[in-house]
């Protein structure tokens, strides 16, 4: 039989792991009328550990009041959750702030807690994607496509707060980097199964994508390339169609299937986004790697059985990863006697 959840304990697990210290300050971000079932947990946790504790109840919180910004920005870590959008936020990482997302179900909090050993691989990938200088993605389904790397900083989520500066969701294992400008080409072909997020859909036939010079420029398939072709053109955006953020998931929690147990409501997307070996797929935006293109239109599209190279070495093969150094260590079996 299950074990009841315990959320207090979780929650002060989850605080040892950010290295909350007794001489720090903690900010408690959630939303005016809709406060989040987290919130009293996330707070005597926060108390039992740290100096102070400000809790924030705002109507926007991708546009905070001046009051709920000079609180955040006196706190050492943000427990984000109402997941802010507030680019001032995100310039206080700067000066320090570490934010903690949560916004997962119980039970994928649960069942997708981070631990060191994925703090461990996911640094790996990262330092791996980091030193990259092309990336080559193919898969059975049709998909041949490359990027440059280089411009863009690499970067990865592996589900706590731990250092300075440090933004991160709970639950999350993955990396990403975003390409360089312009030198995105191939086809990408979304194949049945293949998630697209924040739709929070699986696709259920294939969509195929003309990729040219950064920019998706055609697609081509049955009904879920006609309703992906709609949400683009709504936005009368052609910065829609370029290509945003690449990556691939490294949790071994993480659940592709678990889109079939959820309403669209009862679920952020982080199994999906994380599930072990996807290969990550977006659209739409760099800014939050330091780039210009701004478009208020970005999808998430975690694929499977994908095959990713870097420099020509084969980092995920038909959804496997392969470094030892970001593989999840398998449990030994006896030989029988």
């Amino acid at each position: 039989m299950a074990q009841p959840l315990n959320l207090s304990r979780m929650w002060k697990d989850m605080l040892d792991l950010c290295n909350l210290k007794p001489t720090e300050h903690v900010a408690v971000l959630t939303r005016v009328g809709a406060p989040s079932s987290y919130a009293k947990n996330a707070v005597w946790a926060a108390e039992a550990a740290a100096a102070s504790v400000t809790y924030l109840e705002v109507p926007d919180p991708s546009s905070l009041p001046p009051t709920a910004l000079a609180a955040i920005a006196k706190s050492d870590l943000l427990i984000d959750l109402a997941f802010s959008h507030d680019q001032r936020v995100f310039k206080t990482l700067k000066d320090g702030l570490r934010v903690l997302v949560a916004l997962e179900p119980p039970e994928i909090l649960a069942r997708m807690f981070p631990t060191q050993e994925d703090r461990r691989r996911c640094l790996a990938a990262k330092h791996r994607l980091g030193y990259a200088n092309t990336m080559h993605v193919v898969s059975d389904a049709g998909t041949d496509f490359t990027v440059s790397l280089g411009d863009f900083a690499s970067k990865c989520q592996y589900g706590f707060a731990d250092e300075p500066g440090r933004w991160d969701q709970w639950p999350g294992a993955f990396v990403t980097t975003y390409p360089n400008d312009g030198s995105a080409n191939g086809t990408v072909v979304l194949d049945r199964g293949d998630m697209l997020f924040p739709m929070k859909n699986y696709l259920h036939g294939q969509v195929c994508l003309t990729v040219k010079d950064g920019f998706i420029t055609n697609i081509e398939g049955g009904l879920d390339a006609d309703f992906l072709k709609d949400v683009f053109e709504s936005y009368n955006d052609p910065n829609v169609y370029a290509i945003s953020h690449l990556g691939w998931g490294l949790s071994a929690n993480g659940r592709w299937n678990s889109l079939g147990f959820y309403d669209k409501a009862g679920t952020e997307g982080q199994d999906g986004r994380a599930f072990y070996g996807n290969f990550l797929f977006s659209t739409g935006p760099n800014t939050s790697a330091g780039g210009t293109r701004a478009t208020p239109c970005h999808i998430d599209i975690p694929m499977r059985n994908c095959s990713v190279f870097l420099d020509n070495q084969a980092i995920v093969l038909k959804g496997e990863i392969m470094p030892d150094d970001q593989r999840v260590p398998m449990p030994t079996t006896l030989a029988a006697e």
